[in-house]
């Protein structure tokens, strides 16, 4: 399969390096979307970036789920079977894209969630805002994903066109999960690793509750 990874990047020079550092080992195509960055992030873009990536750019900032969005069109439109995102404050390890290549591979599945271990070194309010949105969406299109706020997912093509979002901001992530559960798309869980550089970035219990209003308006028309 070509499967291309998909980065939206937002003001993170510090951490984008050290990330497209160990993506450049891959013969993937790497597609960084720059999401209107007022840093040095693009800068360190152009310095690391290898022959197999791309960079798109937003000259305003329009939100991970946008970001999201022009990344996978670009991929798909130039022909590639699935897509991996990745968050780009280098949270994911990229040991990990194993298990998604392995996951697509398999061609059982349409969507890949990554789900991290909740239970260790997870900042207490993530931990509450990942449970929460977990039973909410059980309850609201009875699907149950075990770490709904995790960026780490991938979709092949079948799966992006059925769940291609309308969310700009941070409920992306939600929303596509009620896309899926919705449309009975076929998906699975890998495990990840997480290291978490910053404990007040991120989808906190107070987001998680700020996105329950769209929950329910994606229950009405999804």
């Amino acid at each position: 399969m070509r499967i291309s990874i998909v980065i939206p990047l937002h003001n993170e020079e510090k951490y984008i390096t050290p990330l497209l550092k160990d993506l450049r080992k891959l013969k993937n195509q790497i597609i960084i979307v720059d999401d209107g960055s007022t840093d040095k992030s693009i800068l360190a873009v152009n310095k690391m970036k290898s022959k197999n990536t791309i960079v798109l750019r937003h000259e305003v900032n329009l939100g991970k789920g946008a970001a999201m969005k022009s990344g996978a069109d670009y991929a798909f439109e130039n022909g590639v079977d699935a897509v991996v995102f990745m968050d780009s404050d280098n949270q994911h390890k990229t040991s990990d894209l194993s298990s998604f290549f392995a996951a697509l591979e398999d061609k059982k599945d349409d969507v890949i969630f990554g789900s991290r271990n909740l239970n260790f070194g997870v900042p207490l309010v993530r931990y509450l805002g990942n449970k929460f949105a977990s039973v909410v969406m059980k309850m609201m299109f009875n699907i149950y994903v075990s770490d709904p706020l995790c960026g780490f997912r991938a979709f092949t093509k079948n799966g992006y066109k059925k769940t291609r979002w309308d969310s700009s901001g941070y409920g992306v992530e939600i929303e596509t999960i009620a896309r899926v559960g919705k449309n009975k798309i076929k998906f699975t869980e890998v495990p990840v690793e997480t290291i978490y550089h910053d404990k007040v970035k991120g989808v906190t219990l107070f987001d998680a509750f700020g996105i329950l209003g769209e929950v329910v308006k994606w229950k009405l028309t999804i």
